[in-house]
Parts: structure tokens; sequence; C-alpha cells
């Protein structure tokens, strides 16, 4: 894009779609957590309740061929206005739901819209970075993310039980989902400020098909697909989680998260840009495997919130390296496929992880699906990142 050049991280082009991304986190934050308990209000049983949480992504992961391509080639720009308008149809639908078929219809419209909207918004932001602060950039492109996981579950849960007590139970979800709508809406407005895409910028980079997965960036993705399977863990099944062990005001742990990660992102963002990627994403994946342990080990509401705060340091340290080691595996023009590319990683990940912790729950429980999947994933990221690096490292722009 035409932003490309620019020395400062906020212009135009980053801030709206920074405002965008802010909007649209605020939108899931606020359900993404009550996604499982709806399901299981509605009559899921536990694998089913897992299957939907993660078919989102499934459905993400499925629409990525048609995604990419259309991502690198069209106008950006249109695709943003169609994909969040798209977002409040959705969370509508989310809200009128009253039985588990229509919920399920309701996922699949959500994972068409993420198949864009997610990677669309960190190629916009990307191109508009200049490419020494790339890093840097990504990290505060994340506080988005982590403002919305700060307030978002406390807010879906404080509106859900406003409605319940002031109507029933389902007027309660609903009402969430009708919140989340709005913040869809009011994400359109930067998404219309958005810089035009010059007809320049819009390269067509061989056939369609080619445009669908970038191989440069293959390995950094299978890091991030590792580290999805812990992350979404703790979205899916931290309220359920604390329900079995009693601990009240669960929401905390989303808030404390969130607070971490707001200080988090950035910070290793730029140690990412000056003391180099693998200096940040080693211990980053220890911290991230250590979380899960206190987690899986912990009883009490004090030990959730220094999960909290390890899940925090990691995560805000590898999240942002991987991403940015995935757009500088290729050359700029082709960032809309490298970013496609890691999220088919993510998609898998987060559409697994509720699926085989669900799996592990039935069979033992919550703690042995946190030690599992959240634990072994990470061990195996690191392991590999410290196989592969010195040969991916020689290959970056």
């Amino acid at each position: 894009m035409a932003t490309r050049n620019r020395q400062t991280i906020w212009n135009r082009g980053f801030t709206c779609a920074f405002l965008a991304n802010l909007l649209m986190c605020f939108s899931q934050g606020s359900v993404n957590t009550l996604i499982s308990t709806y399901a299981e209000w509605l009559g899921a049983g536990a694998v089913l309740v897992g299957t939907i949480s993660g078919l989102y992504f499934g459905v993400a992961f499925a629409a990525r061929p048609f995604s990419g391509p259309a991502i690198t080639i069209l106008d950006k720009k249109k695709i943003m206005l169609a994909t969040y308008a798209l977002g409040v149809i959705t969370n509508v639908v989310y809200a009128l739901a009253d039985n588990v078929p229509l919920f399920i219809v309701a996922r699949v419209l959500h994972g068409l819209q993420f198949a864009f909207v997610g990677s669309l918004n960190l190629v916009i932001a990307s191109d508009s970075l200049p490419q020494e602060k790339l890093a840097s950039g990504i990290g505060i492109f994340g506080i988005g993310t982590a403002l919305a996981t700060s307030i978002g579950p406390g807010l879906g849960i404080a509106v859900r039980d406003w409605g319940t007590a002031l109507w029933n139970e389902k007027a309660g979800y609903s009402a969430v989902f009708f919140l989340a709508a709005l913040f869809m809406g009011l994400a359109i407005i930067p998404c219309a400020l958005m810089p035009k895409q010059p007809k320049a910028d819009r390269i067509v980079l061989g056939k369609w098909y080619q445009n669908i997965v970038s191989t440069e960036t293959l390995l950094p993705t299978v890091y991030l697909f590792l580290v999805s399977i812990g992350s979404i863990l703790y979205t899916s099944y931290m309220v359920p989680y604390a329900a079995k062990l009693g601990i009240d005001n669960i929401a905390v742990f989303f808030t404390v998260y969130a607070l971490v990660l707001l200080g988090a992102r950035p910070l290793f963002g730029k140690l990412s840009d000056r003391m180099g990627l693998d200096k940040v994403l080693i211990p980053g994946f220890i911290v991230f495997a250590l979380s899960f342990l206190v987690t899986g080990l912990g009883h009490s509401l004090g030990m959730m919130l220094f999960a909290a705060v390890l899940s925090a340091l990691g995560y805000g340290a590898v999240s942002p390296a991987i991403q940015a080691l995935c757009i500088r595996t290729v050359e700029p023009q082709r960032r809309g496929v490298a970013s496609n590319t890691q999220y088919f990683g993510m998609d898998l990940g987060y559409f697994l992880g509720p699926l085989l912790g669900s799996m592990i729950y039935d069979a033992s429980s919550y703690s042995a699906m946190y030690l599992l999947a959240g634990i072994v994933p990470q061990v195996l990221a690191l392991i590999l990142f410290l196989a592969t690096w010195k040969k991916l490292k020689n290959r970056l722009y």
C-alpha cells in the first residue's frame, strides 16, 4: 500500500486497521468465553461443545484457499467493509438462535467472516509499517486484542447476567450477541476511512491457487499452530474450569491476563526488533508452557491469576515475534499470502485445541486437559524452533 514507506507507525492506514481490529476484538472478546456455556445451555454434550467451540476456526481454515487469493488480488478496503458487515449479521443470528442447529449456522458464518478479516487486518497494518519497525508495530497492533481480552469477557458476563436477571437466561445471552453486533457495526467506520489502495499495488502473483499458501512461511506457521492449540484453552475452558473448582470472579483472570499482555506485546515486539526474534521466542515458549503447569495444578484464584501473568508474558513474547517472522519470510507484495498461511496454522490450532481439550476432559479432568493439551504443544514448538531457526534466519527479508 502507499503508506508502506512512511517512517511513523501511526499513519492513517495503520490507525484505521488498529481501530477496526480493536472493535472487532471487543465484539469477539465479549462472546468467546460464553460460546461453550451457551452451547451447553442449548443442550450440547461435552464433545459437541468442544466441536462447536472449534467449528469457527475449522470453517475459517476450510475457507482460506478462497480468502487468501482474494486478499492478495482484490481491493482490500472493499473486502474489509463486506466482512465487517457480515460480522454484524452473524452476531444477530447468534442472538436469535434458540437451538443447537441454528447456533451452528451462526458459528459457520462467523468462521467465514474470520477467514477474511483476521489476516486482512494484519496485512493492512503490516503494509502500513516501516520495515525497521515491523515487530514493534505488530506488537502495538495486538494491543487491541489485549484491551478486548481485559474488558470483553467481564463485559460479556455482566451483560448476560443483567439480561438474565431482567428477563431470562436466553435474553441474557442474546443481549451479549447484540452488543457484539454493535461493536462490529462501529468497526465499519474506520474501515470506510482507510486510504484507498492504489491499483499499482494490486499485483496478481500468478494463478489464484499460487496465492493460497506461502511455502516460505510454513515453518513459523507450524510454531503458531502449536502455540494456538494451547492459547485457545484459556478462552474456551477457563470459565467452566473455575466453576468446577468453585472459584468465583474468574473474569479477573482475563483482566489480569490482558493488562499484562497490554504491556508485554509492544515491549517484546520492540525487543524482537532490537535483539533478534530468537532472543524473545525461546524464553517465550518456556514461560507460556509454565503457565499451563500452574493452571493445571492450581486450585485457587491466586494461582489462576499467577497463571494469567505467565500466560500473558509467554504469549505476549511469542505471538508478535512469530507473526513478524511470518511476514518477513516473503517479499512485501506477498505479505497477503504469508498472512493467509499463518492463519491456516492459527485456525487449525484453534479448531483442534477445544476438540482435543474436550476429549481429555471427557476422559479425565480439566486439570489434565491443561497439563497435556497446554504444555506438550509448547514444548514441541520450542524443540522445532531450536532445530530450524538457523536455516530459517538466513531466508528472512
